[in-house]
């Protein structure tokens, strides 16, 4: 459970309340040394390797080739012969496919999950850099090796402000009110649309937790076209009370007023109806990043007795969870579905919710009722959940361990 009134070392000391309440999509916030001794979790050549793999979502970017942008999946010989100075290498998602990184997004759990949108790491030699820019997103920035020199600007932004002509998003007039160098552990936030510009000062590395907003468009175009599926196929416009008109190309008041009860009836929603569509909006995960169902499915007293020889089991990396308790139901939402259960099931679902790994043991006390057993069974057949080999992850624990990374 979070307290909003306990202060957070990675915000210097400030509650989450005082965030919320002061900077949170207001102003930028720098933290010197939010993260002490802080040491990149990977390498550059492991940053290579990831930009390599399939699925994952790298790029390139170049100043002195005109701001050049290249995407991978990259090869070897795309790491020969690189200038001297002036690019950034750029990784997103690192946490789905490392889950292990998740260390860093995890200090910022006082944000809603359902915010949380992927980790980033950026590599950059000597004035390395990605231009002046503004995002649509909230993020923190944490210094990784070596110094970078941020500066902010207050100007107002637009769509408009962008110079012409080139593959990337820069600001045409980029005008300094606020900078920083920042060193390994510190901590940058920026709010959406602040206008930003870091230059990497030698060798550097950045990680940026990223926390997503979506388009009010997007989510109404999802919302109307979830709902049309509560109305009748066969169902058609018609004015039983039609009344002579002296032009019949006009288009009386009446006309539209039927036409306005058609749409109102057919977008009526509640808030169940909202909540229900917005779980499952939320938890789709990425195209291309979706569960594989198992083609050989695992039967109930298979896992039991995985379990029971003290197999381990996780979330799978790429899946979102998250849950909402009604009157007489808890629901959880996975991979844009809703799973639906009786609310003596809520304390299963706030730990499936809650954790990413799960320790043998807990699980075995959950599955002694049918009703969960099955649950769970299905989610591992779904891919949502997965057995792993402990000796793959860093954490170690006994077996009433939560595994609340």
């Amino acid at each position: 459970m979070i307290k909003s009134n306990k202060p957070v070392k990675v915000l210097g000391g400030l509650t989450a309340e005082e965030f919320f309440r002061d900077y949170w999509q207001k102003k930028p916030l720098f933290v010197k040394n939010a993260f002490q001794d802080f040491i990149d979790p990977m390498t550059p050549d492991e940053i290579a390797g990831l930009s390599c793999e399939d699925g994952v979502p790298s790029r390139f970017v170049f100043e002195e080739r005109n701001w050049e942008l290249k995407c991978g999946p990259f090869a070897e010989q795309d790491f020969a012969n690189l200038p001297e100075k002036k690019w950034v290498l750029l990784v997103n998602d690192v946490e789905k496919f490392m889950p292990q990184m998740r260390v860093l997004s995890d200090p910022f759990n006082f944000i809603p999950e359902w915010r949380m949108d992927d980790l980033q790491v950026s590599y950059a030699v000597d004035e390395g850099t990605v231009g002046a820019h503004w995002d649509d997103y909230d993020v923190f920035l944490i210094q990784g090796m070596g110094k970078k020199k941020w500066q902010i600007s207050y100007d107002e932004v637009s769509e408009n402000d962008f110079v012409e002509g080139l593959p990337i998003r820069l600001i045409e007039k980029f005008n300094v009110h606020e900078e920083w160098i920042v060193e390994p552990g510190d901590l940058l936030y920026l709010p959406p649309r602040i206008g930003h510009f870091g230059v990497a000062i030698g060798e550097s590395m950045t990680w940026s937790v990223g926390f997503r907003a979506p388009k009010h468009r997007e989510m109404i175009h999802d919302f109307v076209e979830d709902i049309i599926q509560f109305t009748g196929s066969d169902v058609r416009y018609s004015d039983s009370d039609l009344v002579s008109r002296e032009f019949s190309t006009e288009l009386s008041d009446d006309d539209i007023d039927r036409v306005m009860k058609v749409i109102q009836e057919g977008l009526s929603y509640n808030r169940d109806l909202v909540a229900d569509w917005f779980g499952r909006f939320m938890s789709e995960c990425k195209e291309g990043q979706e569960p594989e169902t198992l083609d050989e499915e695992f039967s109930q007293d298979e896992i039991q007795g995985l379990l029971e020889d003290g197999a381990d089991i996780e979330r799978v990396p790429t899946v979102s969870l998250y849950f909402r308790e009604t009157v007489d139901e808890v629901v959880m939402y996975a991979n844009g579905e809703c799973f639906a259960l009786d609310k003596k099931h809520t304390k299963l679902v706030q730990f499936l919710c809650e954790n990413r790994q799960y320790s043998p043991g807990k699980m075995l006390q959950f599955l002694k009722d049918e009703v969960a057993a099955e649950f769970v069974v299905d989610l591992v057949n779904q891919g949502i959940l997965a057995f792993f080999d402990a000796d793959d992850h860093d954490h170690e624990c006994d077996e009433d361990c939560d595994h609340d990374h």
